[in-house]
């Protein structure tokens, strides 16, 4: 019998072409997969990166304020012994009918007006009159009240979280509610910070804060928590959580208090 001839030029047959093409076409439709996946997780981590960068920058803004929230000074002019009235650097910390000591002194005086006491160079006025020793200028002047505040109503948390709370910081008509360990807690947009648009997207983030005073004595520390959400359309989206951070920060009047 003779043995069939060999032709070199004859070529693949139509299985190994077929093959070959399957082969290719699995490959390809890989590599395309993995570009896919690629580039989706390369858009959230820009999205979260980003989220971080919003949160970090305002946390820092909040930190700044507690640091700068400091128990007023005597400013000019200087009380003498006996004066009731007594010019302030500013009010924070203070209130009507609080018991206020200056530094340096262990005499306890209460203040009997005005009220409320305003923020800016305010004069207070306290009874009784000044007994020796006379404090001198930019003697601090701190609340043994919020000092020892009996509730969160009333510590100096409540007084930071009036600043961080106010118009200057939070869009007060950018708000929504969420249910946090059963509890509602409401968040408002942080004012210069939204929306956010992603560079090179169009993709916009919206950051969300909300500040509580701890109900734990002696009422200083304020938690501020944040959510940064995507847009819907126009407005933040609280079903679309992209980031959260829950963080601290005590008001530095709270280590001026009068021991």
């Amino acid at each position: 019998m003779k043995k069939p001839k060999c032709h070199s030029e004859s070529g693949f047959s139509l299985l190994e072409v077929l093959s070959a093409i399957l082969i290719v076409t699995f490959f390809t439709a890989a590599a395309m997969q993995m570009m896919v996946i690629s580039a989706a997780f390369k858009a959230k981590a820009k999205e979260y990166t980003t989220a971080a960068n919003l949160i970090e920058k305002d946390l820092e803004t909040v930190r700044n304020i507690a640091a700068q929230y400091e128990f007023p000074i005597v400013a000019s002019p200087v009380p003498t012994l006996g004066a009731m009235a007594i010019t302030l650097s500013s009010g924070k910390g203070l209130k009507q009918d609080d018991k206020i000591q200056f530094s340096g002194s262990s005499n306890v005086y209460s203040i009997t007006a005005p009220s409320p006491i305003p923020s800016a160079s305010p004069t207070i006025i306290i009874t009784p009159g000044i007994i020796s020793p006379a404090p001198s200028a930019s003697t601090r002047v701190g609340s043994n009240t919020v000092c020892s505040a009996t509730s969160a109503s009333t510590g100096l948390a409540n007084y930071l979280q009036q600043i961080t709370q106010g118009s200057a910081y939070i869009d007060s008509s950018k708000t929504f509610s969420i249910t946090e360990g059963g509890s509602s807690v409401i968040y408002g947009a942080v004012i210069g910070a939204n929306p956010y648009i992603i560079p090179d997207t169009s993709k916009k983030l919206w950051l969300m804060r909300n500040d509580n005073n701890l109900n734990a004595a002696p009422y200083n520390v304020l938690q501020v928590r944040y959510l940064v959400v995507k847009d819907n359309n126009g407005s933040p989206s609280s079903n679309k959580i992209v980031a959260k951070l829950a963080s601290e920060v005590i008001p530095n009047a709270s280590f001026q208090c009068i021991q």
